[in-house]
């Protein structure tokens, strides 16, 4: 279930003071959903804006996808509650930003992916070389091995369609 609570050392300190299923298979659980990748997506192109602001309101959320306001509320609810974004109140209006730091554990189990793709010969950008260093080396169970290529392949994908994009 996502954001049931867990015991042990698997979850994480999140920024509310709770320790939430920080735990990268949570994490992964509340970005699989396709409506909160792209609620995040919109949300870090508001950080590449010219004012720099990086938020966004629900309302421009909700033009900006072209989704209903209840579906866009309730899966920012599911965002801040593992504090993936953050909300600002002015008046009547709430203003969401990404904080993209709550990813980190995503990063870092993807960089022991990466370390074998910057070793390869063939040329790699700067930020997998960055990533790949700045990652620990971790044993995976075979269960988690495979999951890792199925997700590996998935990251694939999608990286191809974003290059053919920009």
């Amino acid at each position: 279930m996502i954001g049931a609570p867990r015991s042990g050392d698997d979850s994480v300190a999140l920024g509310t003071g709770r320790r939430y299923g920080g735990h990268v298979a949570d994490l992964f659980d509340v970005i699989a959903d396709p409506t909160r990748r792209e609620l995040l997506r919109a949300l870090l192109e508001q950080t590449e804006t010219v004012d720099g602001s990086g938020e966004a309101s629900v309302g421009e959320l909700v033009t900006k996808l072209s989704l209903s306001q209840p579906t866009v509320s309730k899966h920012l609810k599911t965002l801040r509650e593992f504090s993936i974004v953050s909300v600002r109140e002015q008046g009547q209006h709430r203003y969401y930003r990404l904080e993209p730091a709550q990813l980190a554990p995503i990063a870092e189990w993807l960089g022991a992916f990466v370390k074998p793709v910057v070793a390869a010969a063939d040329p790699v950008a700067e930020e997998t070389v960055a990533v790949a260093a700045a990652t620990p080396s971790h044993p995976l169970s075979p269960r988690m091995r495979a999951t890792a290529v199925r997700l590996g392949a998935v990251t694939a994908g999608v990286t191809g369609r974003l290059r053919r994009t920009h």
